[in-house]
């Protein structure tokens, strides 16, 4: 069964490209030992990450995300367990925000995800919305090479 976790936080540091792609590197080193996959975007000092893995390993990586300075989480949801992963071959895929905006998916995810806590929508129909959406974006970002 495999674990999952979307998040936004704000960045304590600025993160130019290649800073970025340094922690896509890294992530993706870490992410492959402990059978995590995943993406990450950045935009105006503020990270959106979703990972997803076994529930052990997502556990320990959100206790190391909480405690890691160089950011600090504002909005999280942990969505239900389930048996197949959205982005199965990506340990840390570093996604330009350009590129969402260019497959129309930004604002859907501003939208969805900063409504969480608003109870714009029930728990079961975020869950849906954010599930639909990373799998929309996994189909569309699938066959443009990292």
């Amino acid at each position: 069964m495999i674990s999952s976790y979307i998040y936004s936080s704000k960045s304590e540091m600025s993160f130019d490209s290649k800073a970025l792609h340094q922690l896509q590197a890294l992530a993706q080193k870490e992410n492959k030992k402990h059978n995590i996959t995943g993406y990450l975007t950045y935009k105006n000092d503020h990270f959106i990450q979703y990972i997803e893995g076994p529930e052990s390993a997502i556990e320990q990586l959100i206790t190391n995300l909480k405690k890691d300075n160089r950011h600090q989480i504002v909005k999280s949801y942990a969505l239900p367990i389930k048996g197949n992963r959205v982005f199965k071959s990506w340990n840390m895929r570093y996604i330009e925000y350009n590129d969402l905006v260019e497959i129309g998916f930004h604002e859907l995810l501003e939208t969805v995800f900063f409504t969480v806590n608003n109870k714009l929508f029930s728990d079961e129909e975020i869950s849906n919305k954010i599930e639909r959406m990373l799998n929309k974006i996994s189909i569309s970002l699938d066959n443009i090479v990292n």
